[in-house]
């Protein structure tokens, strides 16, 4: 009887040995996926091998812009061409340069006349639709010249000091009569200036006959005309005073 229940405990041993072998592995396996999936240290190295991919994509990308750059980018080189047409010599360079401030200097003298009588405390619209429009011309007249020297080949460097910005003289009038006896001294000035530029251009030795023709038909003709026509206009204008006042100006003023 001791030697059947010895055996019996002895076969119950033995099985349980076995059973808890075989349950063994995946008991550990289901371990080791929850050690693993709780390690804050396997979560960073995910996150670095993230990161580093990134970099490295981000480095291939770098790459091929650049490359990409480098294909599109054509570096030609100037081209060696006859220097004979650029004929114009520096004198008539720099008179025409000087020319061109003058006309802008103008131009923003005229904005200023301009800017003042259109002022709600002045009003005068007729006097600042003359003087807008005629900074309008005077801007153009600028602009021209510019057009001129690129046309003769001489804008190819010193462009940015071409223009310097200008200060207005003045700002404020007394009345009409005195904005346009400004702005008939304006014009001398300019004309004094466009004659002097014809005078260094057509003599010994540079005869630039071309641009003599161009200063003389357009803008020397345009000056004179311009003369007479604020001559004329400060003339009538004074009358107007002389017998109305201020509303001589007044009337003036509605017909300009």
């Amino acid at each position: 009887m001791v030697k059947f229940i010895a055996s019996i405990l002895l076969l119950a041993v033995v099985a349980q040995q076995a059973y808890g072998d075989f349950k063994l592995p995946k008991a550990r396996k289901v371990t080791e996926i929850s050690k693993t999936s709780n390690d804050p240290t396997n979560s960073v190295m995910k996150e670095l091998k993230k990161q580093n991919k990134n970099v490295i994509l981000t480095h291939a990308n770098a790459g091929q812009e650049e490359e990409l750059k480098h294909k599109l980018i054509c570096s030609l080189e100037v081209p060696e061409i006859p220097k004979a047409w650029l004929d114009m010599k520096d004198a008539c360079i720099s008179g025409m340069r000087h020319q061109i401030q003058e006309e802008i200097n103008a131009s923003y003298q005229y904005l200023a006349m301009g800017a003042y009588f259109a002022r709600d405390t002045v009003n005068r619209p007729g006097f600042a639709e003359q003087f807008f429009k005629a900074a309008k011309e005077e801007r153009e007249h600028g602009s021209k010249l510019v057009e001129y020297l690129s046309m003769r080949g001489q804008l190819t460097d010193n462009v940015s000091n071409l223009i310097n910005v200008p200060t207005v003289a003045k700002q404020e009038w007394r009345d009409g009569a005195s904005a346009l006896e400004d702005a008939l001294e304006l014009e001398i000035k300019v004309t004094k200036s466009i004659r002097k530029l014809i005078a260094t251009c057509e003599s010994k030795p540079y005869n630039h006959y071309h641009l003599v023709d161009y200063l003389t038909g357009v803008y020397l003709e345009e000056q004179l005309h311009g003369q007479r026509d604020l001559a004329g206009k400060l003339t009538t204008l004074k009358k107007m005073m002389s017998t109305h006042g201020e509303l001589g100006e007044f009337l003036f003023d509605k017909n300009l």
